[in-house]
Formats: structure tokens, C-alpha cells, sequence
């Protein structure tokens, strides 16, 4: 099949990332082709002040080598930019009058400085500062001149400040607003920034606004509103960025600030998309690297028909990149009607916490002089935790030893890349790093941003305690392959297999047909992955079980009239009662396995290579019918899911509760409502299990238990029981996942889908839905 042609208008961090996880979750699907316009690679943009203040060179920052994109088959054309789209024929055309076709189109063309409008902005020894060619003329420029003036103090203009400082220049800084990057900060951690920034040299020119640049071919002045004016040499338009836009302008696609997307990336016209500091998404164009990744990542699983909940918005961070200078912000900054808010000012020590929060969930954060929890209070800010919790974060930040060891292993350091704590563990061990250069070669850890280095860079210092526990796990699957469960579950992902047969014979396994292990591993997998997949009956054996489907643990005289006489007419030989309140008929001859599920008339299951939910058993004592009928009624919903492990779940009554709470999933009714046991264990070494949450009526148990079940399947490895997950995940993060509204029935609605393409599977028996 002739391969669809993937084109990228843009060499960006944005569109690269893209195209990074499109080649993770389908290398072969598209030729791919990419267009930047200036002739280097794909670099880090936000690393540029640090090339400026002489602390990374361009190899240093560069993200993606010439190598890397002829390693996966990418076409690159630097240095060559796209002018126009046609969307009727659907081609680009470019700057060098190259005609190009395309099946899809990545419209990732950032942003350019603002240029103020005023007479002299063309002059030379004017600049702007967005890519490594200004940050060259700049670096030059410093070695002929004196006196440097930086318009504008937000992120940008101050990290190109200080950089031409160290350069040796000196350097004032014009802003129109009374308090520098008022967009982050507030007017007492400005203040405290300014003062820093002072005693390294800097001048501040606040509340002025720019005229005029004077000179005759060459800047040498610039000249104010209020009749002053400063003797410049060098003037670098730090004043914002606008979206390029115009390219989608002059194809009819519909902009606004930025060129307007959807949930997927989607533009207004067929098979253009948008990613980056160009696009507009809910009226919001976002120009900080977590979030452009963030819309990369989703923007991919689109193209290449995997599913994905859709863009919901970012939350914003901004840290300043300056050494010896601390300061970070997230969110809302500014008080209003709706807010209250928890201050810490030690001026003495040069600290300042502000903590903002809306009904009592956190909305932002600023912390200034020490940052040490700034991924903390991000993950809290994400998660809109309760003032109760972020005041303990404020006011008693953790020392890292400490933090690390309450930390869950899938806490994210890394926003910008999503590289949580437990895949830095996993790497170091692994591939033995020892360095934060090789964890951020290995992860991406750091790679971006490079807000996370210094918590980075504590994590690998306590691992390296001696007091330091490395966490339980093997490295492999099993004896089969040396990928790990991860590692296989990215490559189901990426690639279509149709069996594990195919999967194993293309991941190279060293044993042909795999193992008890692997293979119904690989299967449950593949239906996590593609609801619709169909496993196999297995080899039918000489004899065989059946236990008939009785609701609640509930039947009648038809029902059990009926088994009896198929009892007697294929001379089953063994009837028993489970534990779980069924029948079950052993010793059935398989060649009678058809009839009697034909005759039966009951729902039965007989597919060994699945762990399905057999049964859910409910309590009998007194007047219990509402508990069968309840048990019934989940039990209908849940039965023809397939489950990482065996489980069990019971419903019971407060003077049978005994049950419920050795269960995997366990609910008492109480005088009050339910209480609901997650955890617990049967067998020789029985537990109870941890009280999860109390509902107050049977709709609200039954939709607490099914996105339980949900997210327990979409994050539990095979075999992982019940407990053994909740101990990894951790009963605080189930919670907040569960308790969150909207993520419940995002669950819910997983479950209703997996449901649909279970029951209605949209293909043949051994293959899945594709995409």
C-alpha cells in the first residue's frame, strides 16, 4: 500500500515533537517530509539565552542531528521555507518554487519577535531575539559596542538582558508597565526580581514607552513619550511575539490571533493541522514548551488513528532561566473578588511564597528565592488540590531524600516531556546513568525547558544513598524477550499487530511461540489497546467447565429445572456450589460444549485465555434483595470485560461485611449508604482491604466500582492483582482520579465504548480494529 505523504511547514520544537511520536507510533505509515527555514536542524529554542550568556553552544542545544532524520526516513529541506497552501489540490509551494503534494498538513510555523512600530525599528544594530542567528549577531555585536538597550522585561527581553550583560555590555531595560514580567509575577516578587537583577548590573527603565529610534543608517538612541531619551548601540525588541499566521491566512483558513484548531490540531480546512506557538486553541495561544508538546503528542495519536481524549488546554509555568536567581510561577497570579491566598515573605532571606487559591483549590502559584517544590505545587496545581494539602507544600517544603521517598513512582519531574519519577528509575538502572546528561540523552529529562534539572540532579543523588531502596520490578517480561512491559505496550502501540504470533515473530522473541506468560499477556493487551479485538477460543481439551451465569447469585425453578435435565442428558458427572453463589458442571465432554451452552439458554464463559469477571457475590442475610439486585445489575454491565487478573467482588450487608473487605472490590450497605474496600486479599495471608469511599446511594456505588474497574484495566500491568496495583499506584492518587468528577466519567465512558466493541465487534474473529 502506497504510503500517505505527511508534510511539516516548520522545524520547530512543536511540529518536531509531533513528528518524534509519530514515527514512535507508526513509522511506516507516512512519507514524511519537513520544511524549515533556517538551515540548521530542529534546536532548542528556549536554550537560546543560554547560548547568549555564553553556557551552551548550538550542538549543545540542538534536539534533533542531521543523522536522526535519516535514520527514520525523513526528508529535510532547510533553509526553504513553504509560501503558500493550496488546499483544492492539496500542495504546497515553496520559497524556492518546489511543488510538493500532500495527504496531510502540519502548519507549525511558531512565532516571530514583535517589532515595535515606530520610526527607526529598520535601522541596523536593531535585532530581535528568537533564533540562534540574532543570538550570533547579538554575541558579535557585543565585541564592537558598548551600550545595549533591551525593550521589554518580560522572560525573553530579561534572559537577553543579562546575557549581554555578561557579555560585557551595558545594559538598560525599557518596559511600559510599572513591575517587570508582570504576566508571571506579581508587584513583590517583581520587585525582589528587579533588585537581584539590579545588583547584577542591570538598569530598569519602568513606565516608559518608546517612540522613536534615532540614527542616521545605524541605531544610536532611543527616544520616549515623555520627551526623554538613552544612547544605545545596540537595541534588541524584546516586546512579545506574534503567531505567524499569515501562510493560513493566504490559504482561506480561518485565524484569529492564531490560526484556530480544534481538540485534535484540526484546522478549518480538511487535512491541515496546526501545532505550536501558531495555533489558537479555546481562544488561547500557548507559548511554553509543555503545553506545544502536549498538543504534539495529541495531534499524533489523531494522525495515526490511536485514541486520545483530545486537547483540553494547558496549565502555564514560567521560570526565568538566569543562574543564582530563583523564581517560578504558575497559573493565576493576581488576586481578585473570587480568591484568597496564602503569602510567605522573609525578606531577610530573600524568599516570597504566594499560594492563590478559587473554592479552595489551588489556581496559582509564584515562589521566589526557593523553588525547591515547584514540581510539587504544579502537580498539585493540576490536580486543583485542597488548600489543606498545598499549605503543608508551602510552608514546610521537603528536603529532596524526603520528597523522593513519599513521591510515587508515576509523579511527574519532567512536565515538559511527561517523564515521570519511576522512568528515571527505570532508565538508571537499567542502562546504568550515572550522569544528568545521560539521564536527559536517555529520557528527555531536563531536555527541554531544563526547569526540572536541579530536581533531576536530586533524584539521582538520592538514588545513590545508601538508604536509597530500588523499587521491586523485573527488568524483562519474561524469559521470552528482554523488552519490558512497557516496552511492549509502546510497541503494541506503535505498530498494527493483528496476533501476538505476528507481534512476537516482528519483536524478535527468542522463544517462536512464546510462553503461559506472554502470550495471553500480549493478547490482553492487544483488547486494552483495540476494544473490538476478538481472542481466540482456546484448543478445545477432552473435558471441560461450565458454570452458568445466575445474577447476583440469584435463579428460579425454570433455570434450575433446565440444568438438571442437562445434567442428566449429556451425563455430567460433577455439580458442585462455588463459593461465589453458581453452579458449576464439571467433567463436560467438549464435543457437547455447543449444545449445551445452545441448550442452557443462560450467558456462559469458556475462554480461558481471558480473566473475565465470573461472578459477583452478594449477601443473603435478612431482606437483601436490593443488594442482589444491585450486584446483578453491575455484574450485567462488567461481564464480558477482560481484567489484568482474576477478580472479585462482593456486596454485602453491615452484618455480613466480613466478605466484602477480603475482596478485591468490596461494598457494605451501611444505615448511611455504602462503604467501599478496594485491596483486599483471600487465601493464607488474608487482608482487608483499605476503605476507598462512602456514596450515599446505589447509583452513585455503582459508578464509583465501574470507574474503579475501568482504571484499574487502562493501568494495571497483566497479573498485577488488585492490591498489588493499589500499593504501586498508591490509594491517595486512586482517590483523586476517582474523586474527580470529570475524569470519572471519562472512565465511565471508556467503559461504555470498550463495552460497545466488545459486544459489537466491528471485525473478524484474530484480528482488532486498526487505529
Amino acid at each position: 500500500m502506497k504510503k500517505q505523504r505527511l508534510v511539516l511547514a516548520g522545524n520547530g520544537m512543536a511540529g518536531i515533537r509531533c513528528i518524534e511520536e509519530i514515527v514512535k507510533l507508526n513509522r511506516h505509515m507516512f512519507e514524511i517530509v519537513i520544511f524549515g527555514s533556517e538551515p540548521h536542524p530542529n534546536y532548542n529554542r528556549i536554550l537560546l539565552s543560554s547560548v547568549l550568556q555564553g553556557e551552551a553552544s548550538l550542538d549543545d542545544i540542538t534536539l534533533n542531528s542531521k543523522a536522526w532524520y535519516d535514520k527514520h526516513g525523513i526528508t529535510l529541506y532547510t533553509g526553504e521555507t513553504v509560501i503558500q497552501i493550496d488546499t483544492d489540490q492539496q500542495r504546497i509551494i515553496t520559497d524556492r518554487k518546489r511543488i510538493l503534494s500532500y495527504d496531510k498538513l502540519i502548519v507549525a510555523t511558531g512565532s516571530s519577535p514583535y517589532i515595535l512600530p515606530i520610526p527607526g525599528a529598520d535601522k541596523e544594530g536593531v535585532y530581535g531575539f528568537r533564533t540562534i542567528e540574532d543570538c550570533q549577531a547579538l554575541m558579535e555585536m557585543a565585541e564592537h559596542y558598548q551600550k545595549a538597550a533591551v525593550i521589554g522585561a518580560g522572560l525573553l527581553g530579561l534572559e537577553a538582558a543579562i546575557g549581554l550583560q555578561r557579555l560585557g555590555m551595558d545594559v538598560s531595560v525599557i518596559h511600559h508597565s510599572a513591575g517587570i514580567m508582570q504576566k508571571q509575577l506579581d508587584q513583590t516578587a517583581a520587585r525582589l526580581l528587579q533588585t537581584e537583577l539590579e545588583q547584577k548590573g542591570l538598569t530598569f527603565l519602568l513606565e516608559k514607552d518608546t517612540v522613536s529610534i534615532s540614527g542616521t543608517t545605524r541605531a544610536d538612541g532611543i527616544h520616549f513619550k515623555d520627551g526623554a531619551s538613552l544612547k544605545a548601540d545596540l537595541i534588541v525588541m524584546a516586546a512579545g511575539v506574534r503567531p505567524n499566521i499569515e501562510l493560513a491566512v493566504s490559504a482561506g483558513i480561518e485565524v484569529n490571533r492564531g490560526i484556530i484548531v480544534n481538540d485534535c490540531m484540526q484546522t478549518s480546512e480538511p487535512n491541515v493541522y496546526a501545532v505550536g506557538e501558531c495555533a489558537e486553541h479555546n481562544g488561547t495561544v500557548y507559548g511554553l514548551v509543555a503545553p506545544l508538546y502536549e498538543q504534539g503528542n495529541v495531534l499524533a495519536k489523531h494522525i495515526c488513528g490511536v485514541p486520545c481524549e483530545g486537547y483540553q488546554g494547558s496549565a502555564s509555568a514560567a521560570a526565568l532561566k538566569i543562574a543564582g536567581i530563583d523564581v517560578w510561577s504558575a497559573g493565576k497570579i493576581q488576586e481578585d473578588e473570587h480568591t484568597t491566598s496564602i503569602n510567605i515573605y522573609d525578606e531577610q532571606a530573600g524568599i516570597y511564597k504566594k499560594a492563590l487559591f478559587e473554592d479552595d483549590k489551588l489556581a496559582g502559584v509564584i515562589l521566589f528565592g526557593d523553588t525547591r517544590d515547584k514540581q510539587r505545587l504544579l502537580d498539585s496545581l493540576l490536580k486543583q488540590r485542597d488548600i489543606s494539602i498545598v499549605k503543608k507544600q508551602i510552608i514546610e517544603p521537603q528536603k529532596s531524600g524526603t520528597l523522593f521517598e513519599s513521591m510515587p513512582s508515576s509523579e511527574t519531574i519532567c512536565q515538559c516531556n511527561t517523564v515521570t519519577k519511576g522512568a528515571i528509575e527505570d532508565a538508571v538502572h537499567t542502562k546504568n546513568l550515572t550522569t544528568l546528561e545521560e539521564i536527559k540523552h536517555c529520557t528527555k529529562a531536563s531536555g527541554s525547558c531544563g526547569g526540572c534539572k536541579p530536581l533531576v540532579e536530586d533524584l539521582l543523588r538520592y538514588m545513590t544513598n545508601s538508604e536509597y531502596t530500588k523499587p521491586a520490578g523485573t527488568l524483562s517480561f519474561c524469559g521470552c524477550t528482554d523488552f519490558t512491559e512497557d516496552d511492549i505496550i509502546a510497541e503494541l502501540q506503535r505498530r498494527p499487530f493483528t496476533d501476538p504470533a505476528e507481534a512476537m515473530n516482528k519483536l524478535g522473541w527468542k522463544t517462536k511461540n512464546g510462553c503461559s506468560t506472554c502470550v495471553p499477556a500480549i493478547q490482553y493487551y492487544l483488547e486494552m489497546l483495540y476494544p473490538g479485538f476478538v481472542q481466540p477460543e482456546p484448543a478445545a481439551e477432552d473435558t471441560c467447565i461450565l458454570i452458568p451465569q445466575m445474577y447476583g447469585g440469584r435463579t428460579n425453578a425454570e433455570q434450575l429445572r433446565n440444568i438438571a435435565n442437562i445434567i442428566e442428558a449429556y451425563s455430567i458427572p460433577d455439580v458442585s456450589i462455588t463459593h461465589s453463589q453458581r453452579l458449576k458442571l464439571s467433567g463436560i465432554k467438549s464435543a457437547d460444549l455447543p449444545n449445551i451452552k445452545k441448550d442452557l439458554k443462560m450467558p456462559v464463559s469458556t475462554n480461558e485465555l481471558r480473566h473475565t469477571l465470573q461472578s459477583i457475590k452478594a449477601c443473603t442475610c435478612g431482606q437483601n434483595r436490593f443488594i442482589q439486585q444491585l450486584a446483578a445489575q453491575i455484574e450485567r454491565h462488567l461481564e464480558t470485560l477482560s481484567f489484568p487478573a482474576p477478580i472479585s467482588i462482593s456486596l454485602s450487608c453491615e452484618t455480613d461485611c466480613t466478605d466484602a473487605a477480603l475482596q478485591d472490590v468490596g461494598a457494605v450497605r451501611t444505615q448511611a449508604g455504602w462503604d467501599i474496600h478496594i485491596g483486599g486479599v483471600r487465601g493464607t495471608h488474608a487482608r482487608s482491604g483499605a476503605l476507598f469511599c462512602v456514596t450515599d446511594n446505589a447509583e452513585k456505588t455503582a459508578g464509583m466500582i465501574k470507574g474503579l474497574i475501568q482504571y484499574y484495566r487502562e493501568t494495571a500491568h497483566y497479573l498485577e492483582a488488585v492490591h498489588q496495583w493499589m500499593d504501586r499506584l498508591g490509594i491517595v492518587h486512586i482517590r483523586e482520579v476517582l474523586f474527580e468528577e470529570d475524569l470519572r466519567t471519562q472512565l465511565l465512558d471508556n467503559l461504555h465504548t470498550d463495552l460497545s466493541l466488545i459486544q459489537n465487534p466491528p471485525i473478524e474473529a484474530g484480528t482488532h480494529k486498526k487505529g
